[in-house]
């Protein structure tokens, strides 16, 4: 019984450690986007940025005309961001 205990915490542990090693893996970029010009433009910006796979964040600035993009770099990058919103 002591010997399954030990091993299940040790597996829980393992299962946390895995948890916490994810949420650090993501990177940021920010896009510069001209010709946003309203904030239609923003939500369509914001709703193409929402669909792109490994997208986990963004924050779209018409004011600054940019967007800062939160990603998992294992599954896309910013190449793939920008020509998302493009």
């Amino acid at each position: 019984m002591k010997n399954a205990l030990a091993v299940l915490s040790v597996v829980v542990s393992l299962a946390f450690a895995s948890l916490a090693g994810a949420a650090d893996s993501t990177a940021k970029t920010t896009l510069s986007i001209k010709g946003m010009t309203c904030g239609g433009c923003v939500a369509a910006v914001k709703v193409q940025l929402k669909r792109t796979v490994g997208v986990t964040a963004y924050d779209v600035s018409l004011d600054k005309a940019e967007a800062d993009v939160t990603y998992d770099p294992g599954k896309t990058d910013p190449k793939k961001i920008a020509e998302s919103v493009s």
